[in-house]
């Protein structure tokens, strides 16, 4: 069984808030092969997206509350291995980033891993046995028109029933990464390993 390794990021807000994302970023991406890229919408010109970026693998992007006129789905449902995933904006959630009303969305639609964006903020919670990320903003694109915030963003590192999550974060000036670990049980749980 072989290791598949996905790139999760969004919210990058191209051209209209940021035009690049970080060189630590750009070059990490660019030296390492990914078999998926998962990406949380709010792209705005998918063209000026792409152009951020190295050439991206087989890419599933949702539609954000900024991508005006396109085609994308509100939400994607993907199996890896043996983690079925659900792919959302966030725009769903009310207040933004609620963990509660991602889990119930996940459980209503049986996923394991529910990612979702729009707040601009990494997170990594397990919640009620489903692993619930947000990769942030990999542009440092802030909430409003202008400026720059920290940018961020996750791979995924799945092998059968074992996810490992790591992430990648900067202040323009130091990139952390941190992983952690997590397996899906007999029960369907899922656990850290």
């Amino acid at each position: 069984m072989s290791m598949k390794r996905v790139l999760v990021f969004g919210d990058t807000h191209a051209p209209t808030r940021r035009d690049s994302i970080p060189d630590d970023f750009y070059k990490h991406i660019e030296k390492t092969h990914y078999d998926l890229a998962l990406i949380t919408g709010d792209l705005v010109r998918e063209q000026d997206m792409r152009a951020m970026f190295p050439p991206l693998p087989k890419s599933y992007i949702v539609k954000g509350n900024m991508d005006y006129g396109k085609d994308h789905n509100f939400h994607e449902i993907i199996v890896v291995e043996d983690f079925k995933i659900l792919l959302i904006h966030g725009t769903q959630l009310r207040p933004r980033g609620n963990l509660e009303q991602l889990w119930e969305i996940a459980i209503q639609v049986e996923a394991d891993v529910a990612i979702h964006g729009h707040t601009h903020k990494p997170t990594i919670d397990l919640h009620k046995n489903r692993l619930l990320l947000n990769p942030g903003t990999a542009s440092g694109a802030t909430g409003g028109w202008s400026g720059r915030d920290d940018a961020s963003f996750i791979e995924l590192e799945i092998t059968g029933n074992s996810l490992t999550v790591v992430l990648h974060n900067t202040d323009w000036r130091l990139v952390k990464t941190s992983r952690l670990d997590f397996c899906k049980n007999e029960a369907g749980d899922i656990v850290r390993c």
